[in-house]
């Protein structure tokens, strides 16, 4: 289960990388995904459970939070507890709109696997296949997790046999995606199944949500979730979320499918770094190694009123301190590193030091954008 956010239980877990997961949030506009993430910041402590869906809580712009879409990609470290492991989750939540493709394929740099959320009526679209394709094509695994089950039973008026009919066709379109997009060494291993527990069904706005193993464990099944949408008492859906909590459904396979960073780096280096791997960086790079040299991709550039210019990114080498003289390979200039910190939610929280394989958040590069390489080696 979620337990209440802790920077120091954070700080006490990520020495451990098989304890530490980088995914992101991928969808067609509208699909809701932002609307599951902020399920998934309840969980764990970071916004009120009671405005869960309608905090929109990664949409920090004021732009985003008004057309109700994501437009850069937001970033936030939960803690995670599941089976008496604690696990540190860096969640990446992407753009879902087409003008913004560019900082989704950004975003996919800093992260290991992405969950694509599908409308249950709309299904697979356009967009799905774009940001999936993306996804596979720098081998970032994919999970599913189908969104807004209730339309099926309020909308399209589908009983339980009906609506699992439906969704098995999504699935099944699903995964010809992978099977088109994927690498023949990858694309049956990545593609998505109930009984395998890659694939998830819920509703973001009511934050419930079930996996297979959900279900085995908790008996929950499609006549209960039609029976609580067709029930006149209010109570049925809140208990629906109350028995099998979305955050479960989706971390649960979060944690389950998506490889820990040093395991994900030594298949991911040799397609996304172009570089000599048999180098010293390069075998850095492979082995996601703590004492290497530093190197970090930046995905994100925000501007916070009271520190300036805070850049966000994937370690993928080194350990990143306070202090740290660094080299910005695109803009051929030093720099001096003069806070780490990481995000939980909209809040930057100082941690002082992070190792390879996390998203710090650095201050005082003032000259970095968004897609710059910083180094503690130059050139």
């Amino acid at each position: 289960m979620p337990k209440f956010k802790s920077t120091q239980d954070i700080l006490r877990i990520i020495g451990n990388k098989d304890q530490i997961r980088n995914f992101g949030v991928i969808a067609h506009v509208d699909h809701g995904k932002t609307t599951m993430s902020d399920s998934l910041l309840a969980a764990s402590g970071i916004i009120s459970p009671s405005v869960a869906g309608q905090a929109l809580a990664l949409d920090s712009m004021k732009l985003e939070q008004n057309r109700q879409m994501t437009i850069r990609g937001a970033n936030v470290t939960l803690f995670y507890e599941m089976e008496g492991k604690e696990y540190v989750i860096n969640m990446i939540d992407t753009p879902g709109h087409i003008d913004f493709t560019g900082r989704v394929t950004r975003a996919l740099r800093a992260i290991d696997g992405v969950v694509v959320v599908s409308d249950s009526v709309e299904g697979v679209m356009t967009q799905t296949e774009t940001v999936t394709r993306q996804a596979l094509e720098e081998r970032v695994r994919p999970v599913l997790y189908i969104n807004k089950i209730d339309r099926l039973v309020k909308e399209l008026k589908l009983n339980p046999d009906e609506m699992q009919k439906w969704l098995m066709n999504i699935i099944s379109h699903f995964n010809q995606l992978i099977d088109i997009y994927a690498e023949p060494e990858i694309k049956e291993k990545w593609k998505v199944s109930i009984q395998g527990n890659s694939v998830a069904f819920g509703s973001a706005k009511d934050r419930w949500g079930f996996n297979f193993k959900m279900a085995k464990k908790t008996g929950i099944n499609f006549k209960d979730v039609y029976d609580a949408y067709t029930s006149n008492d209010p109570a049925a859906i809140k208990a629906l979320a109350e028995r099998a909590p979305l955050a479960d459904a989706v971390l649960g396979m979060v944690v389950e499918h998506h490889p820990p960073p040093h395991v994900a780096q030594k298949y991911r280096i040799p397609k996304i770094w172009p570089g000599d791997l048999d180098s010293d960086i390069g075998k850095s790079l492979i082995a996601c190694d703590d004492k290497g040299p530093v190197l970090m991709m930046v995905t994100t550039i925000n501007v916070d009123p009271q520190a300036g210019r805070v850049a966000t990114g994937r370690l993928y080498s080194g350990t990143i301190k306070d202090g740290d003289d660094v080299y910005l390979v695109d803009a051929k200039r030093p720099g001096r590193v003069q806070s780490v910190n990481i995000y939980m939610g909209n809040t930057r929280e100082i941690v002082s030091f992070l190792p390879a394989g996390n998203i710090p958040a650095l201050l005082g590069l003032d000259y970095a954008i968004a897609g710059e390489t910083i180094s503690t080696v130059k050139g």
